[in-house]
């Protein structure tokens, strides 16, 4: 007899979820007309944007310009300190070599 009121009364708690599920709205959803929903928001190109230099306007092509040409920047000047300083290189390796030895689990001070 036990097992039958127990699921009588899980098919009774289904019904009752089920009905208040479709009769009330959604908690904490609160939708408005002029509203823009977040996948739109995510999905939106931007066309305008400012200079990290000087704050200007740019456009997309000349902002995508300046991003290539401040990479390559980078990626040369990176590359002269680490050709011209051989202390560095060392400092390198050896953080290089202390980060995987710390991976493995040997203790490091």
């Amino acid at each position: 007899m036990r097992p039958t009121t127990t699921i009588q009364l899980a098919q009774i708690v289904l019904c009752v979820s089920t009905i208040l599920q479709i009769s009330l709205p959604a908690s904490g959803v609160i939708s408005t007309d002029d509203d823009i929903p977040e996948e739109v928001l995510r999905a939106e190109i931007i066309t305008e944007a400012r200079s990290p230099i000087d704050g200007k306007a740019l456009s997309a092509n000349e902002f995508a310009e300046l991003v290539v040409t401040t990479k390559q920047q980078i990626d040369r000047d990176s590359a002269d300190v680490a050709a011209n300083s051989p202390k560095l290189k060392e400092t390198i390796l050896l953080l290089r070599l202390r980060s995987f030895l710390r991976s493995v689990g040997v203790p490091i001070k």
